[in-house]
């Protein structure tokens, strides 16, 4: 980690500067992670990311190796210098003090960040993942969705560029402000497939966590939107019939907006009888989750509503089947081997699953992952190479021909 008083030298790559904000941000950290992955592996990479973080942060050098982390006081919250940097940017309207910041590691671009000001010498690239607050308004609170209203305004207004994930998020930034949607540019993530080495093995997991048999995965945390209630209401629908099918539940369990979101839903679990079925295993180490995901049946994703899911292209790099909401951005990013249900129909959920358990095959699985994973290396260089296009085109140079 590079202390806030040196100088780096610029060398002839792009130095593009991440700001890493305090706090639990684990969808983020995945994104930088694929991102910066992306890069690494692209022949003729242009492009030297530098990380910006507060030094009373956790050591950031051990989610990013290889990647330059720089700390500094003005990235704490509440720190004297935070305070400073605030006081200057709201006399000023330019983020003055940060600016300087990357000046001196010889940073030419911000990028997936807010802007500097609107005479900034530094360009900068924003980074609006959905409009949620938008589409499903009833999950915010009013002053939180002012608060993102702002925000989003902010980044179209101030920034050169800004970073959308999917053709559905560009459409609705157009709609939330046409004036700002020139400056869309889509940047579809990638999503290493998870490591099989390492991996914990399905008797190992069978025990740990007590199920035996045949199994769908959702991967989702339990926020409202993610909608594991149809889920809930379908595996009741299976029972019923004599076909009882057993889904491993995992992700956090708090709700930020609906802290007893959890415990509802449990109730509501028991009262369809499927606490046997629906088995919740909450946070679970990386390599149980990397053993669990080898040996699903299937992934399930049921939200009503994503920006670029990181399940749905996890399972595309893994070559899984998907059981998926029939939501546009599902449609969008959906891998070869999906089943589409409604959001609000758990029985076109409970047929969707039984007929990704008649076409499963354990040998056709493990081929379809190995094939998925050869392909991997051409989806990745082709999200690293978008990225540096755009780098490219904000920094003012031609995208290089590789």
């Amino acid at each position: 980690m590079v202390d806030e008083e040196f100088t780096v030298n610029t060398g002839r790559n792009i130095r593009v500067g991440f700001v890493l904000p305090a706090g639990h941000w684990l969808g983020g950290k995945n994104y930088l992670r694929n991102l910066f992955g992306a890069l690494h592996a692209l022949p003729g990479n242009t492009i030297s990311p530098v990380i910006f973080t507060g030094r009373r942060q956790v050591d950031a050098s051990a989610d990013f190796p290889g990647i330059e982390i720089v700390a500094s006081s003005i990235l704490d919250r509440k720190s004297p210098g935070w305070i400073a940097r605030k006081s200057i940017q709201v006399s000023t309207s330019r983020d003055i003090l940060l600016q300087r910041l990357l000046l001196r590691h010889g940073v030419s671009i911000l990028s997936h960040s807010f802007h500097l000001g609107k005479t900034a010498s530094i360009k900068t690239i924003g980074w609006i993942p959905d409009f949620q607050h938008v589409h499903l308004p009833e999950f915010f609170l009013p002053k939180e969705r002012a608060y993102r209203d702002r925000e989003y305004l902010s980044i179209g207004s101030g920034c050169d560029r800004v970073v959308v994930s999917s053709e559905c998020a560009r459409a609705d930034l157009f709609s939330f402000s046409p004036e700002y949607g020139h400056k869309a540019e889509l940047l579809r993530f990638v999503a290493n497939p998870v490591p099989l080495t390492g991996a914990a093995p399905l008797p190992e997991l069978q025990k740990i966590y007590g199920f035996e048999g045949p199994y769908f995965l959702l991967p989702n945390q339990f926020w409202a939107h993610k909608n594991h209630r149809v889920v809930i209401g379908a595996l009741g629908m299976l029972k019923r019939q004599g076909r009882p099918f057993l889904v491993l539940a995992t992700g956090s369990t708090g709700d930020y907006r609906n802290p007893t979101f959890y415990s509802s839903l449990m109730q509501y679990a028991a009262e369809c009888d499927v606490l046997d079925c629906f088995r919740v295993l909450g946070q679970v180490p990386y390599e149980h989750l990397a053993g669990l995901m080898q040996h699903a049946i299937a992934f399930v994703n049921p939200s009503r509503f994503e920006g670029w899911s990181t399940s749905v292209e996890e399972a595309k790099s893994m070559g899984k089947q998907i059981v998926l909401s029939d939501i546009p951005v599902h449609r969008e990013q959906a891998p070869a081997r999906s089943f589409f249900f409604l959001p609000t129909d758990p029985d076109g959920l409970a047929q969707a699953m039984q007929a990704a358990y008649n076409q499963y095959d354990h040998q056709q699985d493990a081929a379809m992952q190995d094939e998925a994973r050869s392909r991997f290396p051409e989806r990745q260089q082709e999200f690293a190479k978008t990225y540096q296009a755009i780098i490219s085109r904000v920094a003012g140079e031609k995208p290089p021909s590789l």
